[in-house]
């Protein structure tokens, strides 16, 4: 692995992560890119669910939707040309892991291509990063220690972003036609986890909860969905007796992490908002089960989490092989209650 001359690098590119809550935690990352990389041209490859995130990312000039199945037709119908000249730069970063990612970078013709060693990848790059020994790395500082053991220095493990006046203006009115902003505390609950029902919550004690929260702390509760979900969010509305509210389909990707701003707390699973909740600077409350929160639990004085550390957990296993997902179903509203009351 030759040392790169960042000296002349004029272009970065980078390939974000391919989930919502990953793409939260790359934010470090990229504000470390740009403070490293003040002048020089910074894109990013997304998928295009996450682009709405992006967007809202300061240090980002320029953004590339391609996703899994484009990828590959291009491949095949031998068009990857036409974005190829798109895709180069003199320094490509890799967040993803997969071999597609190494591909995408190796075909791009850029100059150096940085990321992780695994899965046959190293011949695909100029400069591999070979992965650490230390299983129980938090997902922030594996994305920083790309920039680091290239020399570069991170700017903070711990970055918040400022919501655009204009995102913040549609944020503030889709509230109000809801909710009296000056009256109790806002809180927001995301029930859903894309990832698969292992990392879930019962319903019901969601919407108890809900119910408590209003009842007892005079407080308006906002249940959010993602694509999907709106099942789920009328069930949980249905648990806490109709008091809470449903926010399914008032919100895109682009408006939520300023819509997650004006939230006092912020309780759901290991998901996607949670991780945007935690980069705006909203106190949350996670519930973990099949997941290992020791790497992806927002950190900070104001993040808390639930978590009961059985023998089986974490599998990271979709839905729970044993039957039972007591990792979730020992987990009852009282622990979660009794964590909200280090925030309100």
């Amino acid at each position: 692995m030759g040392k790169i001359d960042f000296s002349v690098s004029e272009t970065h590119t980078v390939l974000a992560p391919n989930w919502i809550g990953d793409t939260a935690m790359a934010a470090p990352f990229f504000a470390s890119l740009r403070s490293n990389f003040p002048d020089s041209k910074i894109r990013v490859i997304v998928n295009p669910w996450v682009e709405g995130l992006v967007q809202n990312y300061p240090w980002v000039d320029e953004i590339i939707k391609l996703d899994k199945k484009s990828f590959w037709y291009l491949l095949k119908t031998f068009r990857f040309g036409k974005l190829k000249n798109k895709l180069s730069s003199d320094t490509f970063w890799l967040l993803p892991n997969s071999f597609r990612s190494a591909l995408i970078g190796y075909l791009s013709s850029s100059k150096s291509r940085i990321g992780y060693s695994a899965r046959f990848r190293k011949q695909l790059l100029t400069n591999p990063v070979f992965l650490s020994e230390n299983k129980s790395q938090y997902l922030i500082d594996y994305y920083l220690e790309l920039l680091v053991a290239n020399g570069l220095n991170p700017v903070s493990r711990r970055i918040s972003i400022e919501i655009r006046d204009d995102l913040l203006e549609v944020s503030k009115n889709t509230l109000e036609k809801l909710v009296d902003l000056s009256q109790g505390p806002l809180i927001g609950i995301h029930p859903g986890a894309f990832f698969g029902s292992s990392k879930t919550w019962k319903p019901k004690n969601f919407g108890l909860l809900a119910e408590r929260l209003i009842d007892r702390e005079n407080a308006n509760v906002l249940i959010f969905g993602g694509p999907g979900e709106k099942e789920l969010t009328e069930m949980v509305v249905k648990h806490s007796k109709d008091k809470a509210l449903n926010f399914f389909g008032k919100d895109n990707l682009l408006i939520l992490p300023g819509l997650l701003s004006m939230l006092d707390a912020f309780i759901s699973g290991d998901t996607g908002p949670l991780h945007i909740a935690s980069l705006v600077g909203t106190p949350t409350i996670s519930i973990f089960g099949p997941t290992d929160p020791k790497l992806t639990a927002p950190r900070g004085s104001n993040n808390f989490y639930v978590y009961q550390n059985l023998d089986c957990s974490p599998c990271f296993k979709r839905v729970c092989p044993l039957h039972h997902h007591d990792c979730m179903e020992k987990i009852t509203v009282l622990d979660v209650e009794n964590k909200l009351k280090n925030i309100l």
